[in-house]
């Protein structure tokens, strides 16, 4: 206990006396985290968007009832669409759900809709369909004989959007790996060079310890604790912004953009905070061993 309060005690120390060079490390390391934060953001928004749509192995095409459709025709309908090999998935929405719906996307108006009947608004089938089997005409023939029906009064496809956020979705996703290859290398590269001028900014004190008898293990541990620091603080700042960012951000979208849903921008999962966290603490240890070993073996 009194060797670890020892060092921690020399790694504070250390971080204060070279406090300018060490927030400005700390700051480099946070904008590093950040962009890559605010990629993964955008590739698990868009994530979310992409299961909202009728999930990552189908496209979703919506059949809005005509307010007189008989009951009996609009289960013909189901039965004969869950019975397609092309149809994944067959849902009916009715005229309550829908409402309710409503209410949940836009609670601020939750006593206008609750304020009109089920009946105003219209029922409407959910239809998911496999890419895999449903090629581009057999989708466009589908929607063409549903919108024919005499109990369908419109059909809405999302085909182009869902095509449009998925292909977005994959860039982001390929560019947040390159982006952390990056920061990896980036956040190893400027630990190490400041722990190295911290090293040989306190080499007489170092020296000294040597000749009192000191191990390389003893000299090295504060260094490392720095480094640790560094990636620890650089990442939690990182994170802290990003997360006001989107807390105040998000519900502003969802205002402009309604179709992106209530929440088109999302935190990232606790998981991931913690990954962060941890990569930051662990690049920091290992900038600051490479730095410290070779000043050591000097």
């Amino acid at each position: 206990m009194n060797r670890l309060a020892y060092y921690l005690r020399r790694t504070f120390q250390g971080f204060r006396a070279e406090l300018l060079t060490n927030i400005t490390t700390v700051f480099t390391l946070a904008i590093a985290f950040l962009s890559l934060g605010a990629l993964a953001t955008v590739a698990s928004s868009l994530g979310s968007q992409v299961a909202r749509w009728g999930g990552e192995d189908g496209q979703q095409v919506t059949v809005y009832l005509k307010a007189d459709a008989p009951a009996e025709e609009v289960g013909r309908l189901q039965a004969a669409l869950g019975t397609m090999d092309a149809v994944r998935s067959v849902k009916l929405v009715s005229g309550e759900e829908a409402r309710a719906r409503l209410v949940e996307a836009f609670p601020e108006e939750r006593s206008a809709w609750e304020s009109l009947d089920a009946t105003f608004f219209p029922g409407y089938v959910e239809i998911g369909l496999d890419p895999a089997i449903a090629d581009e005409t057999t989708y466009r023939n589908l929607v063409t004989r549903l919108g024919s029906l005499r109990i369908v009064d419109q059909v809405e496809t999302h085909g182009d959007w869902y095509a449009r956020v998925l292909a977005v979705h994959e860039v982001t996703r390929v560019l947040a790996v390159a982006l952390g290859s990056i920061v990896v290398f980036a956040t190893v590269f400027v630990v190490s060079h400041t722990i190295r001028l911290n090293f040989h900014r306190r080499r007489r004190q170092v020296e000294v310890m040597k000749m009192c008898g000191a191990t390389n293990g003893f000299i090295r541990t504060p260094f490392l604790l720095e480094g640790a620091l560094h990636g620890l603080l650089g990442a939690g700042i990182a994170m802290g912004a990003l997360a006001a960012f989107v807390a105040t951000v998000g519900a502003r979208v969802a205002e402009v953009a309604p179709v992106f849903g209530q929440a088109p921008i999302q935190q990232l999962p606790f998981a991931a905070w913690g990954a962060f966290l941890a990569g930051g603490v662990a690049l920091g240890l290992s900038g600051a061993y490479v730095s410290v070993r070779k000043a050591l073996e000097a």
